[in-house]
């Protein structure tokens, strides 16, 4: 699968586009100071995304999804700064906060699936805790060796719940 299929990956894009869209219309003092932190701290969300996307090993792609959730709750903060000196209408600024949970979510959710062997299509053998199916024998026992796809690391609960 390819970095773009990546379903959180494509929502980080809308929303750090979303950022630019409202910033890129600021003037001044408000671009350049407020502005610009904002923009960086939203780019680094999906930045650091792809850098653990295109890590070797699970330990590495987990770390850059734990500094693209830093990044995202950065952003949250600017975007609460932005809305408190109305620099972002309210409900607008309330929008994007929802789109801001709705990414922590997913994100969350895909960090959780990073390592693990992707649901249903392995069975664990009653000789050992080693998942098998015809292509991965001699995989590693722990589980390692998969990582879910897209569709499965993020389910409508998690994307749909306030928790």
């Amino acid at each position: 699968m390819r970095l773009e299929d990546l379903k959180l990956y494509q929502e980080c894009l809308d929303f750090e586009q979303k950022i630019w869209n409202i910033v890129n219309q600021w003037e001044g003092f408000n671009k350049e100071t407020i502005g610009q932190s904002f923009v960086q701290s939203a780019d680094a969300i999906s930045g650091n995304i792809a850098s653990g996307y295109g890590r070797y090993n699970f330990k590495d792609k987990k770390h850059y999804c734990y500094i693209s959730r830093g990044y995202l709750l950065k952003t949250k903060g600017w975007l609460l700064k932005a809305k408190e000196r109305e620099l972002i209408p309210s409900d607008e600024a309330d929008e994007l906060l929802e789109f801001v949970e709705k990414i922590h979510r997913m994100l969350n959710a895909y960090i959780r699936s990073i390592g693990r062997p992707k649901e249903g299509n392995y069975t664990k053998s009653n000789n050992d805790d080693r998942f098998e199916d015809d292509n991965t024998q001699d995989e590693e026992p722990n589980g390692n060796s998969f990582t879910a796809d897209a569709d499965e690391f993020f389910s409508t609960e998690e994307l749909t719940s306030n928790a």
